[in-house]
């Protein structure tokens, strides 16, 4: 099955102390057993590194710790699906459109790479914002 992560999945999944880990990580794993083939949008790898270093946990998640966690368990192991000019173009002239504000671009950004990946399973912690930007996607959009 194609599944594409979203960015709070992978932090879940990458950090054992996370609230969320449990739910998240077997999805992780499964990508990397090659049970599931894996698709991330590559806005979600840098994203994923300023919020390892960033989250409020002591001791703090050093620079090179984040770049490995990025690396080892997204960035090899992955589809990292990318939008071209033309298409991030398109896509923020339909934001205009729908009237898509502040950090509803990021989430929307992340479902277009969902969409281009041919994901059949979206996994978000945010299912409602998800499936009110992309309503065409919201029988694939879940929690894990």
């Amino acid at each position: 099955m194609k599944v594409f992560l979203d960015t709070n999945v992978l932090i879940a999944a990458s950090v054992e102390d996370h609230e969320y880990h449990s739910r998240a990580l077997p999805l992780m794993q499964s990508v990397h057993d090659g049970r599931n083939q894996g698709f991330v949008s590559a806005h979600s790898l840098l994203e994923m590194y300023a919020i390892l270093t960033r989250l409020p946990r002591s001791p703090r998640i050093l620079p090179i710790q984040a770049e490995a966690l990025v690396r080892e368990n997204v960035a090899s192991r992955f589809t990292v699906v990318a939008l071209t000019a033309k298409e991030y173009a398109t896509l923020v002239k339909r934001f205009g459109g729908e009237e898509v504000v502040g950090g509803q671009a990021y989430d929307a950004l992340h479902l277009e790479c969902a969409n281009k990946s041919g994901a059949d399973r979206i996994y978000t912690f945010n299912v409602r914002h998800f499936a009110m930007l992309a309503s065409h996607l919201a029988s694939k959009i879940t929690a894990p």
